[in-house]
C-alpha cells in the first residue's frame, strides 16, 4: 500500500501550487478582486482534482501489485507442476519458457531455440512428424484443420532418458499479436517405467528374464504356416534343482536357473524362442527347423552345461525334441512327444546324472575337510571286508549301500560353515548344534539323488546303542544294522589316522575304545565280530 508521504513527494509541485492558493485566499490577497468567486472555484477544482489523481493513483498502483503477485502465483504453480509450459511461433525459435521444468528437460535454457532441434532423437521418423506437424499448423488457420495435424504427433517421446507426454495446443491470438503455438510436455519416465515392467513381466520369466508360458502360447498362436515350419520342439529338465534348493539354500537354486536360462540362449539363434515353461523346465521353439538341426542344438546345450563352472552341482539337463513338418496337428501333441522323449532321456541318464551328482559333492567335501578323501576310501574298503565277514555277498543290495555311506555319510558338512570344520579349538553350542545338523542334511540330499535308503543310514550312523546319539536318539535295534557297522568301521579309522582333533591311535589301543563303547556307543555284538575280524585282517 502507498504511504501519504509518499503520495505527497509523488505530487509535491501541486502540493505546493495548492497550499499556496490556500494560503492566499485565507490571508484575504484577493478579497477586493472581481475574479476572486472563479479563482476560489478553480481552487476548489484543483484540490478536487489532485486528490481524485491521488486516489487514482493509489488503485492503479494496488492493481499492478496484484497483478505482480497473481503472476508470480502462478509462475510458482507452473514450476511445481512438474510439466514444461513452453510458446513458439511461426519461425520455429522458441518465444517464452514458462516453467522451470523446460530447463530441467532440455538441460539448458530454451529461449531463442529452435523447437525441432530440441526434439530431435534418432528416430528420424518422429522427427519427421514433429517438423510436418509444425509445417502445418502455420499452414492452415482452420481450427479443426489444425487440431487435425496435432493429433498425427505421439504421445509419448524420450528425451534425455525421459519419457515425456506430448500436449500441443494453438494459441488464438489477440488483436494485434501473432498466433502461437504451446507445447505442454509432462515427465512421465516412472510411470512409463512401471508400464513397462508390468508389461515385460506378463510375457517374461521374473527370475531367467526368458519368455514365460504365455508368450509361448501367443506366439503360437500368431504363426505362419508359411514361414514357421518345419517347427522343432525341445523340452528341457533341469537335474538337481531339488538338491541344490534343500542343502544349499533357494539362492544357489535360483542361480542355477539363472546360468541353465543363459546356456540355453548362447546354443540357440535369435529366432528361436527361448522359456521357461516352470519350475525346473525349459522350452524352446526353432522356427524353420528340422530334427537333425535340432539334435545338433541339444548336443551343443549338452557340452556347454559340462563346460559350466561356478555351481555348487554340475550343471546338467534332460532334453527331448519333436519336428513337425506341417501346421496339421494340435500343438500338445508335440509338446506332448516332446515331454515323453524328455522323461524317457531322463530315466535313462539318471544314473550318470547321480554318479556325476555324488563325484561333484565328494569333490566339494575333499576340498573342504582335508582328511575326507583318504578316509572315506580305507572306510569303504574296511567295511565291505567287515560286511563280507558277516555273510553279506559282494553282489547284494547292502554291500552297494555300504559303498555309497562309506562316500557320502559326510556329505552334509558340504552346507556346513568351512570356519566352523576348519576351528582348531573347541566348537560352541550353536557351531556344535551346526555339525549335528549334517547328517539330516545328507540324508535330504541322498534322497534328492534317489538314495533313501542311503539317506536313512546317513541319518542314523551318529546315532547310539544307549540312546545319547543323535539326532533322533534312537536306542538298540531302532538303529539300521548297517549304520550300527558303520559306526564301528568309522569310529575305528578316525582313532587310527591322522586327525586335526585328536592323537592317533594304535590299533590295540584303538580296539579297546570299541570294547570300552561296546553296549554304549556301540551294538555289542558287532563291537565282539569286530574286533574278532581286526584281529584275522591283513595289514
Amino acid at each position: 500500500m502507498i504511504s501519504p508521504d509518499y503520495s505527497r513527494k509523488l505530487f509535491k509541485k501541486e502540493f505546493e501550487i495548492l497550499e499556496t492558493a490556500l494560503f492566499e485566499l485565507a490571508a484575504g490577497k484577493y478579497e477586493h478582486n472581481e475574479l476572486l468567486p472563479e479563482y476560489k472555484a478553480l481552487v476548489a477544482s484543483y484540490e478536487e482534482l489532485l486528490t481524485l489523481t491521488r486516489k487514482t493513483f493509489k488503485i492503479s498502483d494496488a492493481q499492478g501489485r496484484n497483478l505482480l503477485k497473481r503472476e508470480g502465483e502462478i509462475k510458482n504453480l507452473l514450476n511445481n507442476a512438474g510439466q514444461g509450459f513452453l510458446t513458439f511461433g511461426k519461425d520455429l525459435l522458441v518465444n517464452r519458457e514458462y516453467s522451470a521444468e523446460c530447463s530441467r528437460i532440455f538441460g539448458q535454457k530454451i529461449g531463442k531455440l529452435n523447437i525441432l532441434t530440441l526434439l530431435s532423437v534418432e528416430d528420424d521418423e518422429q522427427n519427421r512428424v514433429f517438423a510436418e506437424v509444425f509445417r502445418c499448423i502455420w499452414q492452415t488457420e482452420d481450427a479443426e484443420l489444425q487440431r487435425d495435424c496435432i493429433s498425427k504427433l505421439p504421445e509419448v517421446i524420450n528425451i534425455n532418458e525421459l519419457y515425456l507426454s506430448v500436449d500441443c495446443k494453438v494459441i488464438t491470438p489477440v488483436e494485434g499479436d501473432e498466433s502461437l503455438v504451446m507445447l505442454i510436455l509432462t515427465d512421465i519416465t516412472d510411470k512409463y517405467k512401471a508400464q513397462e515392467q508390468v508389461a515385460f513381466l506378463s510375457y517374461h520369466d521374473k527370475l531367467t528374464l526368458l519368455y514365460n508360458r504365455a508368450y509361448v502360447e501367443e506366439w503360437l498362436s500368431e504363426l505362419s504356416p508359411q514361414s514357421g515350419y518345419p517347427l522343432s520342439v525341445i523340452m528341457a529338465d533341469m537335474n538337481g534343482l531339488k538338491l541344490t534348493n534343500d542343502v544349499f539354500g533357494h539362492a544357489q537354486g535360483d542361480n542355477l536357473l539363472v546360468r541353465l536360462a543363459g546356456v540355453l540362449l548362447r546354443c540357440c539363434r535369435k529366432t528361436d524362442i527361448v522359456a521357461r515353461w516352470g519350475g525346473d523346465e525349459f522350452i524352446v521353439l526353432l522356427p524353420g527347423t528340422d530334427k537333425d538341426v535340432c539334435v545338433k542344438v541339444c548336443e551343443r546345450i549338452k557340452t556347454a552345461c559340462m563346460e559350466e563352472k561356478g555351481s555348487p552341482i554340475e550343471l546338467s539337463v534332460a532334453l527331448g525334441v519333436a519336428t513337425r513338418q506341417s501346421p496339421l496337428g494340435s500343438m500338445a501333441d508335440l509338446f506332448s512327444m516332446a515331454e515323453s522323449r524328455m522323461y524317457a532321456n531322463k530315466l535313462r541318464e539318471s544314473k550318470q546324472v547321480r554318479r556325476k551328482i555324488i563325484r561333484g559333492l565328494q569333490e566339494i567335501l575333499n576340498a573342504r575337510c582335508y582328511e575326507t578323501y583318504g578316509h572315506a576310501k580305507r572306510l569303504e574298503d574296511l567295511l565291505l571286508a567287515f560286511a563280507g565277514s558277516l555273510g553279506y555277498t559282494r553282489e547284494s543290495v547292502e554291500m552297494r549301500h555300504l559303498s555309497l555311506l562309506a562316500g557320502l555319510h559326510d556329505i552334509g558338512k558340504v552346507a556346513v560353515s568351512g570356519k566352523i570344520l576348519d576351528k582348531p579349538g573347541p566348537l560352541t553350542a550353536g557351531e556344535w548344534e551346526s555339525i549335528r545338523s549334517h547328517s539330516e542334511i545328507g540324508f535330504r540330499m541322498a534322497q534328492s539323488i534317489g538314495e533313501t535308503a542311503v539317506g536313512e543310514l546317513i541319518l542314523a550312523h551318529h546315532e547310539r546303542w544307549d540312546g545319547q546319539g543323535y539326532p533322533y536318539g534312537m536306542r538298540g535295534e531302532q538303529i539300521p544294522r548297517l549304520a550300527r557297522l558303520f559306526a564301528i568301521v568309522d569310529a575305528y579309522d578316525v582313532m587310527t589316522h591322522d586327525c586335526p582333533y585328536r592323537e592317533v591311535l594304535s590299533q590295540a589301543h584303538a580296539l579297546k575304545e570299541i570294547e570300552k563303547g561296546s553296549g554304549t556307543q556301540f551294538d555289542p555284538e558287532l563291537a565282539k565280530a569286530f574286533m574278532q575280524f581286526i584281529a584275522a585282517y591283513p595289514h
